[in-house]
């Protein structure tokens, strides 16, 4: 199952949110920030279903209230095991939910939907084309977490080590057969908007809305910003050749071929996600170790050094001369003695 996009706008939320929480961001800054373009996000209590708020800016500013000081994001595998406590809500196989924190504890806002108690078919009910909307409608679900769950919350907020996660994701993705004659983007060094441009619900370009990176610019993240360029690029070229299974001698992939692309499309997806939960949480440390370059010419000045210290010095010229001079002379007496005793 392809990665679902919402990421996006989680990872949006987090990022922009705790900024708003910590350094009170104003939201005239980014309320109206592209990524939320076509996007209705609710917010419910999971246990009553009651409504708590309509829109994110009132969300944020109820936790605020509440005294929550950070969001995060995080793996949803990590509730895989929890009972979901209300039957008449269908928590939807999203990879990612979002947690706030306060003093004491942590509560999970986990994307779900409602289930009509008078539709009882398996699968969701086709609203006729002309009465659909089309803007997505998404509801957070508030479920606060046990101990269990908020060590597991804490061990997963650990600092990462961004050289680690470069050097295992181009092992594992980039420098990988199925990634050969992969391009990399050419947009790569510029901050990730997530979109190619804002559009309006009629296709048209967004005049109101704010086209801002999905991290905020007031931090230096170069390596966040560059992967997740890099891996959406590597993402559409997989996804290509799913579509259009054929070698670069455009011969058709045989099935184990395309077994083993499918498995690499849903590696890439896992390892995205989980690369999502990295930035969403530690962006702002985000940068690879600068390699240390040794300059040729300090080599060449150390070279000079090293050469300058096997030059013999005016005492060693001496006594090579002696020590040469010895051996001539003993060479002499071995030779007269040979002559003479008929050696």
């Amino acid at each position: 199952m392809a990665l679902d996009q919402i990421w996006k706008q989680q990872l949006t939320l987090v990022t922009y949110g705790n900024e708003y929480l910590t350094q009170n961001l104003s939201f005239n800054r980014w309320v109206q920030h592209a990524i939320f373009n076509q996007h209705a996000l609710g917010f419910r209590d999971l246990l009553s279903q009651h409504l708590l708020a309509q829109h994110f800016q009132i969300w944020l500013e109820g936790l605020k209230k509440q005294g929550v000081n950070r969001i995060s994001l995080h793996s949803s595998s990590i509730l895989q095991d929890e009972q979901n406590p209300n039957a008449n809500v269908e928590l939807l196989p999203i990879a990612h939910f979002i947690v706030s924190h306060e003093k004491t504890k942590k509560t999970a806002w986990i994307l779900g939907k409602e289930l009509a108690e008078w539709y009882t078919a398996d699968n969701d009910y086709e609203i006729p084309t002309e009465q659909r909307s089309n803007i997505r409608h998404e509801t957070f679900w508030r479920f606060e977490l046990n101990p269990k769950l908020i060590k597991r919350i804490d061990q997963d907020l650990a600092q990462p080590n961004w050289d680690d996660i470069w050097a295992y994701t181009d092992n594992e993705l980039f420098d990988t057969r199925y990634a050969q004659d992969f391009q990399e983007p050419q947009n790569k060094d510029l901050p990730y908007y997530g979109m190619t441009h804002p559009l309006t619900k009629e296709g048209e370009f967004s005049k109101q809305s704010t086209y801002l990176p999905l991290l905020p610019t007031d931090y230096q993240a170069d390596y966040a910003h560059e992967t997740l360029h890099r891996l959406g690029a590597l993402s559409e070229f997989v996804q290509a050749k799913l579509k259009h299974p054929h070698n670069e001698n455009d011969e058709s992939l045989s099935p184990d071929e395309q077994l083993n692309l499918r498995h690499f499309s849903e590696k890439l997806d896992d390892l995205t996600a989980k690369f999502v939960v990295k930035v969403a949480n530690h962006y702002k440390s985000a940068r690879l170790t600068a390699k240390e370059i040794t300059s040729p010419f300090d080599n060449i000045a150390t070279g000079n050094k090293q050469a300058s210290r096997l030059k013999p010095s005016h005492s060693d010229h001496k006594v090579g001369r002696s020590s040469v001079l010895t051996l001539i002379i003993i060479t002499v007496i071995i030779c007269i003695c040979a002559y003479y005793f008929g050696l």
